[in-house]
C-alpha cells in the first residue's frame, strides 16, 4: 500500500460497500423473538435496541450527527429504503444478505468522482457515526493492488496504543470495543468479535472473489485472477484478528460493524477498514466438517471417517443428521457408527462452543467410496437459513498397492507426486518495486522409511535459480522396491519363515519447499531544513519476498510382496515295492521297488522389473539367462527316485529228459551199442520198460543237465558304471541253484557214497540213501570231481551281459530339456501334481547346474549252470537196494539282503521247488546181467 488513501480508497472501498452491497450467498438468520423490519424507522429502532441489549449503549445511532463545521449530517434513510425495496422484490433473504443487513451511514456522497464500467460513481456514500468516510457501493481499487493477501499484511499489533501509529499522524481515540470480550454475549462464539471479523472478510473477499472484481482501469491486470483473501484465514504474522483490528463500530444482529488495521510499510504506515459481519450472518448456524478423512485407502483396509458438528446457537439444539456411505452405486454394508452418535441416522444434541464428533468405520471396497453427511438438512429443526455448511460430500479413492509378484526380486518405480505439479508464486508487494535477482529455493521430496525406498533419486526437480515470478516443479521419483526389505531374501538363502502369502509395507513420499527472491523499491524522504525549505531525498529499500510450493503434502504408498518359497515336500509318487509271481512253481518273477533316493539342489527363476514391468538386469548383477532371469536357490532339496524293476526268468536249457533221451531210447529198443548209452545205462529188459527211467545198480549214471536264467534290471544311478545291485542279484540267483539226487554211487575207494561223495551207512543188506546236493558253493561230486560249473558274464565264448545307459537329462534353463522323470519330483509340473505352484505362484523348479547327472541303467545278464559238462562217468553202487530214486534241479528261497541294496526291502525271493526232475527206478543189479 502506498498511503492511507490507498487503504481508504481501495480495500476499504470494497470492504464496506460490499458489506452494504453483499456479494455472498450466505443466508441471514433472525432471532426467533424478532420479526424482520419492514420500514426504515423499524430498522433504525431495532439496531438501536440491539446496541442497548448487547452493549448497553442507549440511542447509539441518533437521527443525525454534527461534523467539525457544526453541520448536521442525517442518517441516509434512502440507502436503508433501497435495502428494504430489495427485500420486497424478493431478493436478499435466500440469495443475498444485503436485503436483510444494513449499514448506518450519515451525510451524503463525497470524495472523488470516478468513471467505472461506464458509470459515474462517487468515492464515498457518507460517514460513520465517528465521521469515518464510508466507500460507495461498487467503488473499485483505483490505486491497484500489490498482490499481498489481506491476511499477509505486516499489521501493527494493538494500534490504539502503538507509538508508531501515533507518530504516523493517526489520532486513534479510545474504544471500549478494542479486544472486547463478553462470554455472556450469546452472539459471540468465544466472547469476542473474532468470528464476526472472519465472517465479514469471508463474505466480502473470500469464496470465489478475485481481484478482477475490484480492478480499476486494468491496474495490476496480471493479478486479475488472484484471490485477495483466503477463507477463514487469520493473520499470518500470528495471533487473532482482534489483536490488530481497532474497533470503530460493533456489529448488531442487522447492521455491520467495522474497524481498522494499520500496516507497516518501509516509507509509511497505511490502514485498511475491516468489516465485522452482522450476527444474523454468523449466529444460529450449524456446521459440519470432516475431522478425519483419508483421501485414499486400500481395498480391505479398515477406514475411519470422522465428522465434527459445531453450533453457534446460543441455546442447545437437537438437529437431525444422516450418513450416506456408498460405493459403485450401492451402500457399503459393514459400516459401524460411534462417537456422539452410534447410528446411521438420528438426532444429536449440539451445544455452542462444544464440538460433537461422529465416526463411521467400514472396510474399503474395490471401488471408490462416496461419503455424505447431513445435519439439519431441511433447516427446520432448528430454524436455519445458511445450509451451505450443513452438507458434506467427499470421496475416498481406492489406493491400489504396487505388487511384487511371487517371482520378482525387485521393481523399479518411477512416478509423479499425486499433485503432479507444484507451484510457488512470488509477488512484489508494491507496484513500484522490481526484482533484483533470480528466485532461489528448493522443493524437497523425501521418503519414509528409507529401507523401503531404495536407490532413491528425484529427477526433474532442480534447485531453483530462475528469473521468474511463478516457479513450477514436476518431480519424478525414481526408486527401487526390493523383496529383501520385506523379510524374504531367497537369493541369499534367507527365506521368510513361516511363509505368508504376502507382506505389506507402507511408506510415504513427502514434499515441501519454498522460494525467495530479492526486490527493491525507492522511498522518497522529505524534511524541512533550517531555512524552512523542504528537501527530499530518495532511498532504495531492499527486501526479500517468499512463497511456498503450495501446501506441504504427503503421498501414501503401499507395496505388497507376494511370497512363496515352495513346498517342504513334493507329494510322493506311489511306487510299487513287491515281487510278482513270487511262488514256488513260477519260473518267471518280477521284482518292483522304489529306487534309492538322491538329493538334488534346485533353483527357481526370479526377475528384476523395470518401471514398465519388464525384466531387466540391474547394474552390477549378472543374469543367468538371456531373458534376464536370476537363478535363485530353492529352499528345499528335491529327492529323485523312480520305479526300479528286475525281470527274472529260469529255463531248463538242456533238461535231464533231453540229456538221457538217447540212452533211454537205446534201452527201449534193446540195442546193444555202448556208444548209444552216453550218459547212463538203462535196463533193456522188456518187462522194465514200463518205468520212466529203469536201471540196474552197478552201472554208470552220469549226472547231467543245463539250466539258464536271465536277469533284466532297470535302475537309476548317478553313475553310468555297471551296477553292483544287478551283479549281486545275479549272484544271489546263482547261489540259489541246487542239483540233488538220492542215488547211491561208488567212489574210487569202493565206498558207497551219495552224489556229493558223502559216505553212506550200510542198512539192510544195502545202504541208507541220503540225498547229495550240488550247488555253486558245493560243486564237487563223487570222488571230489567238479560236477557243476557256471557260465556268466565272464564267459569268453559268447556275450552274456548287456547294458543300456540313458541319461535322465536336466537343464537349469527354461528352454533346456528336462526329462519327465525330473518333472515327477520337482515342484511346478503336471507330472508331480504341483502344476498349481507354477500357475498360482509363478514357482517352478529346475535342477541346479553342476549337480550330479542321473542315468537310467538297463542291465541284462544271461547265466547257464551246467551239470557234469564233461560227462564224467559216475557209477552206482552194485548193492544199491531196489526202489524208487530221483534226480532234480531246484532253487532255494533267496533273501535279497546281499549288498544291502534298496531292493532288500522286498524280503525274500521265493525259490522254485522243481526246476527239472526225473524219477529213477532201480530193479536188480549188474550181477543179474552177468549171471544171465
Amino acid at each position: 500500500m502506498k498511503s492511507s488513501r490507498f487503504a481508504s480508497q481501495t480495500l476499504k472501498v470494497l470492504l464496506v460497500l460490499l458489506l452494504l452491497g453483499g456479494v455472498t450467498q450466505a443466508k441471514p438468520i433472525y432471532s426467533a423473538e424478532k420479526e424482520p423490519p419492514t420500514t426504515v424507522e423499524d430498522v433504525i429502532k431495532q439496531i438501536n435496541q440491539d446496541m442497548l441489549d448487547l452493549y448497553s449503549e442507549s440511542d447509539y445511532f441518533p437521527d443525525y450527527i454534527t461534523n467539525k463545521n457544526g453541520e448536521k449530517l442525517y442518517i441516509r434513510k434512502d440507502l436503508i429504503q433501497q435495502r428494504l425495496n430489495q427485500q420486497k422484490a424478493g431478493k436478499g433473504k435466500e440469495e443475498d444478505p444485503k436485503g436483510h443487513t444494513f449499514e448506518i451511514v450519515y451525510g451524503g456522497n463525497h470524495g472523488k468522482e470516478l468513471l467505472h464500467e461506464g458509470k459515474k460513481i462517487m468515492e464515498y456514500s457518507g460517514y460513520s457515526k465517528y465521521l469515518h468516510s464510508i466507500p460507495s457501493e461498487g467503488v473499485p481499487w483505483f490505486s491497484g493492488w500489490s498482490g499481498t493477501k489481506i491476511q499477509d499484511f505486516d499489521m501493527v499489533p494493538r494500534p490504539w496504543i502503538s507509538p508508531k501509529v501515533k507518530q504516523a499522524g493517526y489520532k486513534l481515540g479510545p474504544s471500549e470495543f478494542n479486544e472486547y470480550k463478553d462470554t455472556n454475549n450469546m452472539y459471540l462464539l468465544d466472547g469476542t468479535f473474532e468470528q464476526s471479523i472472519i465472517t465479514g472478510l469471508n463474505i466480502v473477499y473470500g469464496g470465489e472473489h478475485r481481484y478482477k472484481e475490484f480492478m480499476y482501469q486494468n491496474k495490476s491486470y496480471s493479478l486479475r485472477n488472484e484471490k485477495v483473501y483466503d477463507d477463514n484465514s487469520t493473520p499470518s504474522i500470528g495471533g487473532k484478528w482482534i489483536k490488530y483490528v481497532h474497533i470503530l463500530q460493533p456489529p448488531t444482529d442487522l447492521s455491520w460493524g467495522f474497524g481498522t488495521i494499520y500496516i507497516n510499510n518501509p516509507d509509511k504506515i497505511t490502514y485498511l477498514d475491516i468489516p465485522l459481519a452482522p450476527f444474523s450472518l454468523i449466529d444460529k448456524d450449524l456446521s459440519a466438517k470432516f475431522d478425519a478423512f483419508p483421501k485414499e485407502a486400500v481395498t480391505g483396509e479398515r477406514v475411519k471417517v470422522a465428522v465434527k458438528v459445531n453450533s453457534n446457537y446460543s441455546e442447545p439444539v437437537t438437529p437431525e443428521f444422516e450418513w450416506s456411505i456408498s460405493s459403485g452405486g450401492s451402500e457399503v454394508s459393514d459400516v459401524t457408527f460411534s462417537g456422539h452418535a452410534s447410528s446411521k441416522t438420528g438426532s444429536i444434541r449440539a451445544v455452542k462452543n462444544e464440538s460433537r464428533v461422529l465416526i463411521a468405520e467400514f472396510t474399503m471396497p474395490e471401488e471408490p467410496v462416496r461419503v455424505q453427511f447431513k445435519v439439519n438438512p431441511n433447516g427446520k429443526s432448528p430454524k436455519e437459513a445458511n445450509l451451505g455448511n450443513n452438507l458434506l460430500d467427499k470421496s475416498i479413492k481406492v489406493l491400489k498397492p504396487v505388487e511384487l509378484g511371487y517371482n520378482i526380486l525387485s521393481k523399479k518405480e518411477v512416478f509423479y507426486l499425486d499433485h503432479h505439479t507444484l507451484t510457488a508464486k512470488l509477488r512484489l508487494p508494491r507496484s513500484d518495486a522490481e526484482w533484483t535477482g533470480p528466485a532461489t529455493g528448493k522443493l524437497n521430496v523425501t521418503r519414509a522409511p528409507q529401507d523401503l525406498f531404495r536407490e532413491w533419486n528425484v529427477t526433474n526437480n532442480p534447485d531453483v535459480i530462475e528469473w521468474n515470478d511463478t516457479i513450477s516443479r514436476t518431480p519424478i521419483v525414481n526408486t527401487t522396491i526390493k523383496r529383501e526389505d520385506f523379510g524374504d531374501d531367497p537369493l541369499n538363502r534367507k527365506w521368510k519363515k513361516p511363509s505368508p502369502d504376502k507382506v505389506r509395507r507402507e511408506g510415504s513420499v513427502s514434499y515441501e519447499g519454498s522460494v525467495k527472491r530479492d526486490y527493491k523499491y525507492d522511498v522518497e524522504e522529505c524534511s524541512t531544513n533550517s531555512e524552512g525549505k523542504r528537501e527530499c531525498t530518495t532511498r532504495t529499500v531492499y527486501k526479500t519476498a517468499t512463497a511456498n510450493f503450495e501446501e506441504p503434502g504427503e503421498d501414501r504408498k503401499i507395496y505388497d510382496v507376494k511370497i512363496y518359497n515352495g513346498l517342504k515336500d513334493v507329494p510322493p509318487k506311489a511306487y510299487k515295492n513287491q515281487i510278482n509271481n513270487n511262488t514256488a512253481s513260477s519260473f518267471k518273477k518280477e521284482m518292483l521297488w522304489e529306487n534309492e533316493p538322491y538329493k538334488y539342489n534346485v533353483i527357481r527363476w526370479m526377475y528384476h522389473l523395470d518401471p514398465d514391468g519388464k525384466p531387466y538386469t540391474p547394474k552390477g548383477v549378472t543374469p543367468d539367462a538371456k531373458d534376464h532371469g536370476i537363478a535363485v536357490p530353492g529352499q528345499h532339496q528335491r529327492i529323485f527316485t523312480q520305479q526300479a524293476n528286475a525281470d527274472i526268468a529260469w529255463s531248463p536249457e538242456k533238461p535231464m529228459k533231453e540229456q538221457y533221451a538217447q540212452a533211454r531210447e537205446a534201452a527201449k529198443d534193446r540195442k546193444n551199442n555202448k556208444k548209444l548209452y552216453d550218459k547212463a545205462v538203462f535196463a533193456t529188459d522188456r518187462e522194465l520198460q514200463k518205468y520212466a527211467y529203469p536201471i540196474k545198480s552197478g552201472y554208470y549214471f552220469n549226472p547231467a543237465g543245463s539250466y539258464t536264467f536271465t536277469v533284466k534290471s532297470v535302475m537309476y544311478k548317478q553313475s553310468d558304471e555297471d551296477t553292483q545291485d544287478h551283479q549281486d542279484l545275479v549272484d544271489t540267483l546263482i547261489d540259489s541253484f541246487r542239483y540233488e539226487s538220492n542215488l547211491i554211487f561208488i567212489n574210487n575207494d569202493k565206498q558207497a557214497v551219495n552224489l556229493t561223495n558223502d559216505k553212506l551207512q550200510a542198512q539192510g543188506g544195502g545202504f541208507k540213501a541220503v540225498p547229495g546236493i550240488l550247488s555253486v558253493q558245493n560243486p564237487k561230486g563223487v570222488d571230489g570231481t567238479v560236477m557243476l560249473d557256471v557260465l556268466d558274464r565272464k564267459d569268453k565264448t559268447e556275450q552274456r551281459y548287456w547294458k543300456k545307459v540313458e541319461p535322465i537329462s536336466y537343464s537349469m534353463q527354461k528352454t533346456g530339456e528336462t526329462h519327465e522323470y525330473w518333472k515327477m519330483v520337482l515342484e511346478g509340473y503336471q507330472e508331480s501334481g504341483t502344476l498349481g505352484s507354477n500357475t498360482n505362484y509363478q514357482y517352478r523348479e529346475y535342477v541346479k547346474d553342476g549337480e550330479k547327472k542321473m542315468y537310467r541303467i538297463t542291465e541284462t545278464t544271461k547265466v547257464t549252470i551246467r551239470i557234469n559238462p564233461n560227462n564224467i562217468p559216475v557209477y552206482t553202487h552194485a548193492n544199491m537196494q531196489n526202489g524208487n530214486y530221483y534226480i532234480k534241479a531246484w532253487l532255494k528261497d533267496m533273501p535279497l539282503s546281499k549288498g544291502k541294496h534298496t531292493y532288500s526291502k522286498l524280503g525274500t525271493l521265493q525259490g522254485v521247488d522243481v526246476l527239472d526232475k526225473i524219477d529213477v527206478t532201480v530193479i536188480g543189479s549188474m550181477f543179474d546181467d552177468l549171471n544171465s
